[in-house]
């Protein structure tokens, strides 16, 4: 709760992504959205990439949590992700996480947060 606020990209669309090419290879050099732009927790620009990208599986989880520098994924990283899930302006569980069939996979919210964050 004491954590300083960052800026937020909120929105993982191609048209945010911005690519630079040196020697031929092409890299990500940024990300900007003006139009969805916020300050707040860091942890909420993971919801984006781990419920769509990610989808559930603990390599891509673990992956994306070690990129964005937690060593691992705790319960009370997954308590908070979900809470910000739920919390999200547009949020909109059957249409943002994709993992198929997960409504017949879980009886609560905790079984969700370990389904969708297993790593």
């Amino acid at each position: 709760m004491e954590a300083p606020p960052v800026i937020l990209i909120g929105e993982y669309i191609p048209e945010n992504f911005l690519l630079a090419c040196n020697d031929d290879r092409w890299s990500l050099a940024g990300l900007f959205d003006f139009g969805d732009v916020r300050a707040g927790w860091r942890d909420y620009d993971l919801l984006g990439p781990s419920a769509f990208m990610a989808a559930g599986r603990p390599g891509r989880v673990r992956g994306l949590l070690e990129g964005f520098g937690y060593a691992k994924s705790d319960f009370a990283l997954k308590r908070r992700l979900m809470a910000l899930m739920l919390l999200h302006h547009a949020s909109d569980l059957n249409s943002h996480i994709c993992i198929e069939g997960w409504q017949e996979q879980v009886d609560d919210l905790v079984e969700l947060l370990e389904l969708i964050w297993p790593a």
